[in-house]
């Protein structure tokens, strides 16, 4: 791992917590590979909203899984961009959501998300 990929995985950690800055990190690499079970089995999944364009880009959403293992990530906060040509499904069709999302799938939250959750309990 070169310095600079060192770096990110470690702002990663810290802002979102071990194990969801891994699956960051690997979708950030060439290689695809699943920072849980160690195979080349990642995919990801567009969610757009063809109403709301940037340029020849439209707003996206993105989960991210391993294919193998069934665990996964969903994006991080933030605007997203679906790549021009990226296949997609519609921004807020969970039937279609529902169907493509594998069985047993395994969300990882990120740290923010969880820690956000129990301060809003107490």
């Amino acid at each position: 791992m070169s310095a600079d990929q060192d770096a990110l995985r470690q702002q990663f950690e810290k802002k979102y917590g071990r194990e969801y800055s891994e699956f960051l990190a690997a979708d950030a690499m060439a290689s695809k590979l699943c920072p849980r079970c160690r195979t080349e089995t990642l995919h990801k999944l567009w969610l757009g909203e063809p109403n709301t364009r940037m340029g020849d880009s439209i707003w996206g959403k993105w989960y991210l899984w391993c294919e193998a293992c069934l665990t996964g990530i969903y994006c991080p906060f933030g605007t997203h961009m679906v790549p021009k040509g990226e296949t997609y499904i519609r921004w807020g069709d969970e039937e279609s959501l529902r169907k493509v999302l594998p069985a047993g799938f395994r969300l990882i939250r990120p740290e923010t998300e969880l820690k956000a959750k129990s301060d809003n309990a107490t």
